[in-house]
């Protein structure tokens, strides 16, 4: 039913609306909305054409790329896949022996150093020998041997330069590793064929890798040896990395146990887990695109789709399988920046909406124009009308227009622009205006309504007269008077009347306003940091300077016209004023500029900074209230360790109401030692030692009395 309300409540505005539109809308309405009628489908259709091309054009191109990264990456395999084969029907199957065949190394060292993709040759047979050049990482060659038909075994392994010299040869007893126990080797035997193993750690290097292998078969179909080699995923990740996919795309593969195969980033391939490394998983690698990918990929299951990043960049992403003829049950994954592809054709259909859009608003400025020609003189008499309401009476109406009834019309308004400017002499214009806006006639009479209530005075303002003649007091002091009532008006409040050198002012009426307390202290601190730009003035100009106190309060009062029928004031009375002028007044015992009371402080949360400052009592009140100081906000006049002084001092006063003295008495002066100039902090620093020096009763509850103002 609320929804409802709203709704039919919507409804009711835009009726009223439609209802009172001026004569330049109706115009640029009409105008408008013929030329839509007219743009809207053509852009439309325009629109809708580039973005159906856009997409087909995209999803070409993610086939092409895709196939284009599949047939590299395969291409970038099949050397291991071929040289193991070619090495194994080279080996003579009658003779063969890895211990006495020497040229296996000489071979195995040359293809190698001919495909810098291969990491390791891996050649065992049925005895369990195995002979293993491998690269280092300054390209030379070094070579394990394993020979278990030796007496004794032995390991051997011989390192060549880069010119394939042998520089050193070590050799060791002890034979942890047997090439029948390999994957690679027992894919190859039981296959008799082609064989790829699973991703895994190599046994060597302890990093990812994959091994292809061939096996050597005799006469009678018995498998005698079988030739390997390695590629470690890390060369296939770095040349994943050469690959140019788009500005900011990937490539990566994945098998289907989801384990990384190849990633641009080599150092996420590998996790550790316990004293063991295993490959990394697809969701470890910590790339949210990839991340992205997937989840869309597991969800979904198509091979192409977008997707976007929680930064909002948008995707374009393919997932496909390697061809059958891999033995292997990898994917490969591709992720592109969708602007890398149709980014210049997005451009185009941008730039021809923006075509249309320029028409469109010089059509529009063009139906201004015209409207304005003829609304004008009729919109500036309702301004006109506007400003006499709102009491701004000081300019005079200059519009002219041939036509005789607005002519009449302006004559009138300026008669009674006159009058009025003459009759706020004598009336305060804030007042009237206010009245104005809330439709209230001029009778005696109030009615209670809560309000924050504002007091200002001048420190010393006494001896700061009697220096001056009384002629520049007043002009010194109206300019002082007149920056502070700008001020209050400004954040809407009302100025009561001014006594002496004190203002006294309220928010929350005639006007309501639910932040009225909000409204008080952000005027309370744009005041203090008026009068301190006024008083440095002041100061290069040898004049006085006018220190300024604030007090405010919240509270009920009664707000209305008193006086009598022929002369009234609109005022306020009652408890709360009185509070908010001793609030004033005790900024003098606590060498403070701006106090406000806890009922102001309850309605009020950021961005004020507040320091608890002490429990008083006014003049006449029995019970206690909690004061505080309006330190600043963070864009007015707030020193930048405020809130590490208030912090600082709440403890402190909290120490004090809880009767621990002592522990005030260190956080006081810990305080004065870093903020040498805080009149509070040593006000109680004071009443702290003489509460020690002479202990009060139980019935001591901290509250301060402030028996005059």
């Amino acid at each position: 039913m609320p929804e409802v309300r709203q709704g039919a409540g919507r409804t009711a505005l835009l009726g009223s609306w439609l209802r009172n539109r001026s004569i330049r809308i109706t115009i640029m309405m009409v105008f408008v909305g013929l030329l839509l009628l007219t743009a809207v489908p053509i852009v439309w259709y325009m629109h809708a054409r580039n973005t159906d091309a856009l997409l087909e054009l995209a999803d070409e191109l993610m086939t092409h790329l895709s196939e284009s990264i599949i047939e590299k990456t395969t291409s970038y395999l099949a050397p291991a896949s071929v040289m193991a084969e070619m090495s194994a029907d080279l080996a003579n199957v009658d003779q063969f022996s890895l211990t006495e065949a020497p040229g296996l190394e000489t071979t195995a060292v040359a293809v190698l150093h001919a495909y810098p993709q291969l990491a390791m040759f891996n050649m065992g047979d049925e005895h369990g020998n195995f002979l293993m050049p491998k690269k280092m990482p300054d390209g030379s060659i070094a070579t394990k041997i394993i020979l278990r038909d030796a007496q004794p075994p032995a390991v051997i392994w011989k390192y060549r330069d880069l010119q394939g010299n042998v520089v050193r040869t070590e050799t060791d007893s002890k034979i942890d590793y047997d090439p029948r126990q390999r994957p690679w080797y027992q894919g190859a035997k039981e296959t008799h064929g082609h064989y790829w193993t699973d991703m895994y750690i190599l046994f060597t290097d302890q990093v990812p890798g994959i091994t292809t292998s061939y096996p050597v078969v005799d006469r009678q179909g018995r498998t005698v040896a079988v030739f390997g080699l390695d590629i470690e995923l890390g060369s296939m990740s770095a040349f994943l990395q050469t690959l140019k996919v788009g500005s900011n795309g990937v490539a990566f593969i994945f098998n289907e146990a989801s384990e990384v195969v190849a990633y641009p980033e080599t150092s996420q391939l590998v996790r550790a887990e316990g004293d063991t490394l295993r490959p990394a998983l697809i969701h470890e690698i910590g790339d949210p695109r990839v991340t992205h990918c997937m989840e869309n990929y597991r969800t979904s299951g198509a091979s192409r789709f977008t997707f976007a990043t929680t930064d909002g960049a948008r995707y374009l992403a393919s997932v496909m399988d390697f061809p059958d003829s891999f033995d292997n049950d990898w994917k490969i994954g591709l992720i592109v920046l969708q602007d890398d592809f149709i980014g210049s054709l997005r451009d185009t259909a941008r730039h021809t909406l923006y075509i249309a859009l320029a028409i469109l608003t010089a059509s529009l400025f063009l139906a201004r124009m015209l409207a304005r020609s003829i609304s004008h003189p009729i919109t500036a008499l309702a301004s006109e009308a506007h400003e006499i309401q709102e009491f701004r009476l000081d300019q005079p109406i200059t519009l002219d227009s041939s036509i005789r009834e607005i002519q009449e019309l302006r004559d009138a308004l300026a008669r009674m622009k006159l009058g009025l400017s003459a009759f706020r002499k004598y009336v305060p214009a804030e007042l009237v205006q206010q009245l104005i806006h809330t439709g209230q006639a001029a009778r005696l009479g109030g009615h209670e309504e809560e309000l924050t209530i504002f007091f200002s005075d001048i420190a010393g303002f006494t001896s700061i007269s009697e220096t001056m003649s009384p002629e520049t007091l007043m002009m010194h002091l109206s300019g002082y008077l007149d920056e502070l009532t700008r001020v209050i008006q400004e954040d809407r409040g009302t100025v009561d009347k001014y006594i002496g050198d004190s203002v006294m002012a309220f928010w929350g009426a005639p006007t309501q306003q639910t932040n009225h307390a909000f409204r008080a202290c952000h005027a309370a601190l744009r005041c203090k940091q008026r009068v301190h730009e006024l008083n440095v003035q002041w100061l290069a100009e040898g004049k006085p300077q006018l220190p300024t106190r604030i007090g405010i309060h919240t509270g009920s009062v009664v707000v209305g016209n008193i006086g009598s029928r022929d002369r009234m004031n609109y005022s306020v009375i009652g408890d709360a004023v009185n509070v908010a002028s001793r609030l004033e007044g005790a900024n003098k015992r606590y060498g403070t500029r701006i106090i406000v009371s806890q009922a102001t402080r309850e309605q009020i949360r950021d961005p004020f900074v507040f320091r608890p400052l002490d429990r008083v009592a006014v003049l006449g009140r029995k019970q206690g209230i909690m004061i505080y100081e309006l330190m600043g906000a963070p864009e007015i006049e707030l020193r930048p360790d405020a809130e590490q002084l208030r912090d600082g001092f709440s403890h402190a006063l909290d120490a004090y109401f809880q009767r621990d003295w002592r522990r005030a008495v260190d956080l006081f002066t810990e305080l004065i030692a870093a903020f040498p100039d805080d009149a509070p902090s040593a006000l109680f620093l004071d009443r702290c030692r003489a509460l020690m020096a002479a202990p009060p009763g139980a019935d001591w509850t901290g509250i301060t009395r402030l028996e005059s103002k």
